[in-house]
This record gives structure tokens, C-alpha cells and sequence, in this order.
């Protein structure tokens, strides 16, 4: 499997559009249809901002973070990014992996970047780092930079949200349990009021 197209992708346009699409398109280099699946690894907006990923299938809501698709050989099938900036000026970015269904090894990563006047390069990465990963009982969130008081949300690769908790600013280090998840991939959304930002995890 191959991008067919740039590494990462731009949308600009004005805070008053419904939505800005980023695309991108994805080729089954393989002599056979195989099935793939993309999972949203990086979920960084503007607060007020969603994001929704489209696939070859259908578009998806802003809380789906996972879905398999299937091309046949040689096709190629769109992988585009809508945000949804609400009448709000800012920026978005995500990133989404692509890979092959029982072979993760054949994979790509694209990015998509989303703004409404201001630079892309003012667009915030996550400041938070989790770990230990793979999780097992509880899953700390470190944050690199104060984030002040908050709320965090844990979904699974269906989008149903599992976990839900507040924290404050004084909460550097973040505990959060996570020992009665069944064991599999999660999506954790962080939010402090002025932006949200969402990384993927596994719990063992």
C-alpha cells in the first residue's frame, strides 16, 4: 500500500465555512483485494473545533476514531479529513494511519492540517504524554506544559465513550484507572477549555 499524494495535507479557508476537507488517497499495491483499517492517532484543534475522517465507504462522525475499508488490487480509495471550525478562527491537525488488516507491518501515516487564516506552523501539538504503554491498571498522563483544569474522555475503536474524568491544574502527572477496560486500543480526548487534543493507546 502506498499515499498516492503528499505526506501531509493542507486545507485553508474562512472560520464561516461548514467545513474544510484535507484530502488524500491510498493504492492497494498488492496482486489481491485486501482490507484495511485507519485509526485517528492525533487529534489536535482549536477548541469548538471537530475533525471526521471519510474513507472509501462513507463519512464518519467526529467520535469515530477507527474503521476498515477494502480495495481491490490496485485501487486507490480516498482517506480525507473534514474539519468543522464552527464560525471559530484556528487550526486543526490529524493524522491518521492506514494499514493492511493482519499485516500492520504495510502501513502509512498521513497527516492533515486544517487552519482558517492563521500560520500552519501556529498549529499546537499534543502537550501531554502518556504512559507506560502498553497500559494495564492505570494509565498516567504527563503534561509537558501546564494544561489548567480540564476533562479527559476515553473512547474505544467503535467510539463509545468508556471513561470519563475531570482534572485540575494542579494534577501534573494525571492517574487515571484503567484496569476494568477490556484489553485492546483506545482513543483518550483531552480538553482545557482552549483546546482539544486526542493520542491513541493500548491496554494490555
Amino acid at each position: 500500500m502506498v499515499n498516492t499524494g503528499s505526506d501531509t495535507n493542507y486545507v485553508n479557508g474562512p472560520a464561516s465555512e461548514f467545513e474544510l476537507v484535507a484530502k488524500a488517497n491510498v493504492r492497494n499495491t498488492s496482486t489481491s483485494s485486501a482490507t484495511f483499517r485507519w485509526v485517528r492517532i492525533t487529534n489536535s484543534l482549536t477548541a469548538n473545533w471537530k475533525s471526521a475522517v471519510c474513507d472509501v465507504i462513507t463519512c464518519y462522525s467526529d467520535l469515530a476514531d477507527s474503521s476498515d475499508f477494502t480495495l481491490n488490487a490496485n485501487e486507490i480509495g480516498n482517506i480525507d479529513v473534514h474539519f468543522y471550525p464552527f464560525n471559530t478562527a484556528g487550526t486543526g491537525l490529524t493524522r491518521v494511519r492506514v494499514f493492511e488488516v493482519g499485516n500492520p507491518s504495510n502501513s502509512v501515516t498521513i497527516t492533515f492540517m486544517g487552519s482558517t487564516g492563521a500560520s500552519i506552523a501556529d498549529v499546537k501539538k499534543p502537550e501531554f504524554k502518556l504512559f507506560p504503554l502498553p497500559a494495564t491498571d492505570v494509565l498516567y498522563l504527563k503534561s509537558v506544559k501546564n494544561l489548567g483544569n480540564g476533562h479527559l474522555e476515553i473512547y474505544n475503536v467503535i467510539g463509545k465513550k468508556v471513561l470519563e474524568m475531570n482534572f485540575t491544574s494542579a494534577n501534573q502527572n494525571i492517574e487515571i484507572p484503567v484496569a476494568t477496560l477490556p484489553k485492546g486500543n483506545y482513543i483518550i480526548r483531552v480538553s482545557n477549555g482552549k483546546q482539544v487534543v486526542s493520542k491513541s493507546f493500548i491496554k494490555n
